[in-house]
């Protein structure tokens, strides 16, 4: 096995903090004492969802299906892992089996075991086997957005309203509001969806999040950047007391 399989602890992290600068030196001997190991690899930063291909053999008849799921893996220094994905956030421990495997949850009856199939600084593969089907996830290394790109007013085009439990998204609905969102240079914004209106503050945090009215016990909301260009720009807020995920879609105000 090569030794750039490491990096596959990388790939097993769907939402942790990119705040954890903080390295735990147990976690870092581990690692290194696995055949997973590369001193020239960084475990320990942000993944983002591309795509998983899911394959299912039933007798001799095989499917594919490819999903483009929501979501950030997260790897801490310190051994924790965390999960952002389209349905409820997980975060628990990570390690590696003595068959270079990279495990989450050693020891408990949900953990999950998973192949690095190609890890590199831009790129990351993971796949696991359950029953008769098997996933082929494929994350990119995250990177931040340019901030000066989101200084402009943006017109509302759709949000996507998604509800979930702890294994699929079952049910979801899409509305067309119309209004704007104008983030303006001295850090304020407004915004208007439907004849609703709102205006205060923004900035964006440690962990690249668009984060309104920061502060403000009830107001305070963040959001994953989905994509950004100088054109569109796609939000993402997850509300875990109401299992849900509002992906909130914009196009430049022309």
């Amino acid at each position: 096995m090569k030794r750039s399989l490491p990096t596959i602890l990388s790939l097993f992290i769907l939402a942790i903090s990119l705040a954890s600068c903080v390295r735990s030196q147990e976690a870092i001997d581990d690692l290194k004492k696995s055949c997973l190991y590369n001193d020239k690899t960084d475990y320990f930063k942000k993944w983002k969802s591309a795509f998983t291909e899911i394959t299912e053999v039933n007798g001799s008849v095989k499917k594919t299906a490819t999903i483009y799921p929501l979501g950030y893996f997260w790897i801490n220094s310190d051994g924790s892992y965390r999960i952002l994905s389209d349905v409820a956030p997980k975060k628990g421990k990570w390690d590696v089996t003595d068959s270079c495997k990279f495990v989450l949850d050693a020891g408990r009856s949900y953990k999950k075991e998973f192949d690095v199939v190609k890890l590199d600084k831009d790129s990351l593969v993971l796949r696991y086997t359950q029953g008769n089907k098997t996933f082929t996830s494929h994350f990119a290394a995250f990177n931040c957005f340019d901030i000066s790109k989101l200084i402009v007013t943006w017109d509302n085009t759709e949000t996507e309203y998604q509800y979930y439990d702890d294994n699929e998204i079952y049910s979801r609905y899409t509305e067309r509001p119309v209004g704007y969102f104008w983030l303006k240079p001295n850090t304020m914004y407004e915004r208007e969806s439907n004849g609703n209106y709102l205006a205060g503050s923004w900035t964006v945090d440690g962990e690249c999040r668009l984060t309104l009215d920061k502060g403000d016990k009830k107001l305070e909301r963040s959001f994953e950047i989905q994509k950004l260009t100088n054109d569109s720009l796609i939000i993402w807020r997850k509300d875990t007391l109401a299992h849900a995920n509002y992906l909130q879609k914009y196009i430049r105000h022309k």
